[in-house]
């Protein structure tokens, strides 16, 4: 059996309140190390980006946390934080891509929309098997404050091994 593409049909009510939660996370999390004159680079991390929109175009999360940097950006820019925003969307029985190129799409165009954003915001786009790409990511995230994204459609495929990882 298949897994279920939550990205071809509309979020249901449980995605969007999974969604919303993490977006007020986010909200709270990025001013907290933005705010801190010793961060000069923070990190986010989604293993499990998917495309960006649903089919209604609703926001995903990488477009949910670009929303959330850009509420930011007056105290981003006045503080010189560099934000590095790492998405990874792997479909591991696929030839094509699809989902990944959507998601490296939906971004880039987000972020011409947002001219500022060249001055501090690097993105990273991964299309690797989450489990290998995590420990590849370790050092980064063990180095720089790390706000690190783990949904529960992707946390199938996360061990008790890197939850140890992350509570270090």
């Amino acid at each position: 059996m298949s897994a279920k593409n939550i990205h071809s049909e509309p979020f249901d009510n449980g995605t969007i309140t999974k969604l919303e939660i993490f977006e007020d996370y986010a909200q709270a999390w990025i001013p907290t190390f933005v705010m801190q004159p010793r961060f000069g680079e923070i990190h986010i991390f989604d293993f499990f980006s998917g495309p960006g929109y649903d089919s209604n175009n609703i926001p995903g999360s990488p477009i949910r946390i670009l929303n959330k940097i850009n509420e930011q950006l007056g105290n981003i820019l006045q503080s010189k934080t560099k934000i590095v925003l790492h998405l990874n969307e792997f479909e591991p029985n696929l030839k094509a891509q699809k989902k990944f190129e959507l998601l490296k799409k939906n971004c880039e165009e987000y972020i011409l929309q947002n001219p500022k954003f060249k001055y501090f915001l690097t993105v990273n786009y991964y299309n690797e098997n989450a489990e290998d790409l995590f420990f590849k990511l370790l050092p980064t995230i063990q180095k720089f404050p790390s706000l690190v994204y783990l949904d529960q459609n992707g946390v199938k495929f996360i061990s008790q091994e890197y939850v140890d990882e992350l509570e270090k």
